[in-house]
């Protein structure tokens, strides 16, 4: 399971000031889940995964927003490897850096394909393992970052806390993931550098950066497009389930 602590809601409150301080990191983000929603358009009810200080339902008000951490900006208290809704009701998930957070990702895999709809999708976007973005996710970056990571048991400490996460279960799932024992499959996996939101820094600055740079970085994104494949440090998946 996963143990919430103070701490945890302490990181979601310091989230929220930065965000309300950073208008281009909230236009980054905005780019990211105008891309989920097209992956789940027509699809509904829509319930968001992870949702922390409840940004995406800024943009899209008639998600369903859900986290394992109590907040006054969401709708639901739930662990996702445990999903309180009836099997074939929800017609898409949709999450932000939740999976490689996720105590047993192959739980959470199986409750998503019980909750969906047939038809329904999951899509996410996720850190993707490339030979920089490993440099990146294990030498500059405050989470784990192990290719060796058990999918099965994928943190040591079964009471993890929220926030702890490893980079390379997205891209061991992908890796790994037997569809035929599942009734997901996966209909796009598409990588991409994420410059502009290199360039805002993250949540690691309270000071804003200004939207040209993020500008000239969504031209040098466009511009290195093609070298994707071996430089993306993100991924956009969707996931459908078998009609």
């Amino acid at each position: 399971m996963t143990k919430v602590a103070p701490s945890d809601c302490e990181y979601i409150e310091l989230h929220r000031k930065i965000w309300a301080a950073r208008p281009e990191l909230r236009s980054v983000y905005q780019d990211w889940f105008e891309k989920l929603m097209t992956g789940v358009e027509g699809f509904h009810p829509i319930v968001e995964i992870g949702a922390g200080s409840g940004f995406f339902k800024e943009f899209f008000p008639g998600l369903i927003s859900t986290d394992v951490v109590p907040s006054i900006n969401i709708d639901m208290v739930s662990d996702a490897c445990s999903l309180p809704f009836r099997s074939e009701t929800i017609g898409a998930l949709v999450m932000v850096d939740v999976l490689h957070h996720l105590p047993w990702p192959l739980q959470f895999m199986t409750e998503a394909s019980r909750v969906l709809v047939p038809g329904g999708r999951i899509a996410m976007i996720e850190p993707w393992i490339t030979g920089p973005s490993y440099v990146l996710y294990r030498y500059f970056h405050h989470e784990d970052c192990s290719l060796d990571v058990d999918l099965e048991r994928p943190f040591k400490d079964l009471d993890k806390h929220a926030f702890d996460g490893n980079a390379a279960i997205p891209f061991k799932l992908l890796k790994h993931f037997d569809g035929a024992k599942s009734s997901l499959r996966m209909i796009e996996a598409s990588p991409f550098i994420g410059l502009p939101y290199l360039f805002t820094l993250g949540f690691k600055t309270m000071r804003p950066i200004p939207q040209t740079v993020i500008e000239v970085a969504k031209v040098c994104e466009r511009l290195l497009s093609p070298l994707k494949r071996i430089a993306a440090t993100r991924i956009q998946i969707v996931w459908e389930k078998a009609r």
